[in-house]
This record gives structure tokens, C-alpha cells and sequence, in this order.
């Protein structure tokens, strides 16, 4: 039974022959290369999603960025 759902998309000439080259580059398949490249930007979206959680409640909060980082900066010279 197979492991893995195949998923297929489109993508022009040009970016196939990109994506052949920088997988090449590394050693891997295309698969690999891609599920890297949707893994990496899912972390992306969902850090920067965190960021934005933050931010509004460091606002609410009456918090100036520079708080945060004085705060952050104590706490790390602690740990």
C-alpha cells in the first residue's frame, strides 16, 4: 500500500526546468525538493501568523516593540 498521495499541479516551462535545476543542485527528486520548498513555506505562514497574534496583543496591551525587546533581553540574561 502506498505511503504518499501523488498531487499534481502546473506549473510553466520556464519554473519545471528551474525547479529540475535547483533539485538537481541538491541531490534530490523533484517530490523532495518540493515537499521541502510547501513545508518551508507553510513554517513561513505560520510564523508569520504568530508575529501578527502577537503584535495585536502587544498593542492592546499599550506595549511599545521596544518593551518587548528590553523585556526579552532581561529575560534571556536570566535564563
Amino acid at each position: 500500500m502506498r505511503t504518499t498521495k501523488v498531487i499534481a499541479f502546473s506549473v510553466p516551462p520556464e519554473f519545471e526546468n528551474d525547479i529540475q535545476k535547483h533539485a538537481k543542485a541538491e541531490h534530490r527528486t523533484i517530490s523532495e525538493y518540493i515537499r521541502e520548498a510547501v513545508r518551508q513555506y507553510m513554517t513561513l505562514r505560520d510564523f508569520e501568523q504568530t508575529r501578527k497574534n502577537v503584535a495585536k496583543r502587544i498593542k492592546r496591551r499599550g506595549l511599545k516593540t521596544s518593551d518587548v525587546k528590553s523585556a526579552l533581553s532581561e529575560a534571556r540574561k536570566r535564563a
